[in-house]
């Protein structure tokens, strides 16, 4: 059984709250009756498009779309009858990419997988400021850690959980994936320290 497909099943649970949240930040997304599509509907909002929600709900719509149909032709050789524009085909194209993905090479799995995981963060830095990524914090006059995978400065940490990763889109852990990690302290010695899903541990006495 592939872990790549296993991770977008886990992904795809992640986000769906998180779209949840977004879709509470926008009105009603209007949709046309004569094709039988629908938007978001929120009878009782009044509140403005929100300029950062809005534009990310039709992102990850149109590529969830995209990706669903993708998968399939790599699954059955065929693309499928394209969805609707609704929340509702929104969410069926996810719960179908959980499945799909099943059925294509692992490599194909991984590359979906990491879509997924940029909707997540675009999300929680749409919902909660504190997800914006920074670069790692380190002590005044001192110089950021490179990643240990690819030898560039493009780590990015979410101040308010820890979490880490490289944006350096060809760069590639020792398991095939986008290096993810969380930046923690030391039980030991008090100092900083990332520490990596395939087992790797970046120490550093200058992150702050």
């Amino acid at each position: 059984m592939s872990s790549a497909a296993n991770e977008i099943g886990l992904l795809v649970e992640e986000l769906m709250p998180l779209l949840a949240a977004l879709w509470d930040m926008v009105p009603e997304i209007g949709g046309s009756p004569s094709t039988g599509t629908m938007g978001h509907h929120k009878a009782s909002s009044s509140a403005p498009w929100h300029q950062e929600a809005g534009p990310l709900l039709y992102s990850i719509a149109q590529e969830a779309r995209k990706l669903e149909a993708s998968l399939r032709r790599d699954a059955s050789g065929r693309l499928g009858q394209r969805r609707g524009g609704s929340d509702a085909n929104t969410t069926a194209a996810l719960l179908s990419i959980c499945k799909l993905a099943y059925g294509v090479p692992d490599a194909d799995a991984r590359l979906a997988a990491r879509i997924i995981s940029r909707w997540i963060r675009n999300a929680r830095q749409v919902i909660d400021q504190d997800e914006r990524p920074m670069p790692v914090p380190v002590r005044p006059g001192r110089r950021r850690p490179p990643c240990p995978y690819c030898g560039t400065f493009s780590l990015r940490v979410v101040p308010r959980d820890g979490a880490i990763w490289c944006i350096n889109r060809g760069c590639t852990d020792r398991d095939g994936r986008q290096p993810r990690g969380t930046l923690e302290r030391s039980t030991v010695t008090g100092g900083g320290m990332i520490v990596w899903p395939d087992g790797r541990i970046t120490r550093n006495r200058d992150l702050a």
